[in-house]
């Protein structure tokens, strides 16, 4: 028995290290996915005191009168010689009805989510398994190619534009217009001050991050959610903020 265990997690370790370890992504949030969402339910649940004192309300009232219409009908079809069943309608026989048509109900819904998360899935472009640190390594190099061919063309407009958009022209595996959707800054009508990259489709939301290029200076990312700032410190939408004269991202 321990033997066949070592040799299972040898394969597992063997194929993750083949795979990488975003094959691991499905199992670990089957059995640790549920704590965050909960969490995530929690944070995002806001009850109101009156929906939740009525539905008490209506669960008592529903379970007090169904344990009343069970114990008059158990007394009418209970003949006086059945001295083997209780003489009342005892409250746990009402619970446990109450408890196994829950289950039941609670099986019907996790068969009809898990049929249409199966259909979803195989309907759906995106990959299965997916690597968020793999993911985030390959845009900051999309990037940092970007970047180079930015300043190689001494951050003309023109030619970053067209650098940006040709097909395998800055990321031999994924074209970059399919990775980032470009927000083009320019000093004039030929040269960019810089260049803001938002991730098109994010995998992981809270871990995405907008790309921001300007000549001269390293790379700055930020947050997905700071992007309204991020627009507003280059004078894009209503929030600009400036620092004598410069954009806050400028060091």
């Amino acid at each position: 028995m321990i033997r066949i265990a070592e040799l299972v997690l040898g394969g597992m370790l063997v194929l993750t290290m083949l795979m990488g370890p975003g094959i691991l992504a499905a199992p670990a949030t089957l059995l640790f996915g549920w704590w965050p969402s909960s969490i995530r339910l929690i944070e995002a649940w806001h009850p109101h005191p009156n929906p939740v004192v009525l539905f008490a309300l209506a669960v008592i009232v529903l379970v007090a009168g169904s344990h009343a219409f069970l114990s008059w009908l158990y007394l009418r079809s209970r003949g006086s010689h059945e001295n083997a069943f209780p003489a009342k309608w005892p409250w746990k026989w009402t619970l446990c009805s109450f408890g196994v048509l829950f289950c039941a109900l609670l099986a019907i819904c996790s068969l009809v989510l898990t049929t249409h998360q199966l259909y979803w899935i195989s309907r759906s472009s995106d990959p299965l398994f997916t690597d968020p640190f793999r993911q985030r390594i390959g845009m900051l190099k999309t990037a940092m190619t970007l970047q180079n061919a930015a300043q190689a063309a001494q951050w003309n407009r023109l030619k970053t534009r067209e650098a940006f958009w040709k097909e395998n022209s800055i990321s031999a595996s994924q074209p970059p217009a399919e990775v980032f959707q470009p927000v083009w800054i320019g000093d004039d009508e030929h040269r960019l001050s810089a260049i803001i990259l938002i991730p098109r489709r994010p995998m992981h939301r809270a871990r995405a991050k907008v790309t921001v290029l300007q000549p001269g200076t390293n790379l700055v990312t930020r947050s997905l959610d700071e992007l309204p700032q991020v627009l507003g410190s280059f004078g894009i939408g209503s929030e600009i903020q400036t620092t004598k004269g410069k954009p806050t991202l400028l060091p």
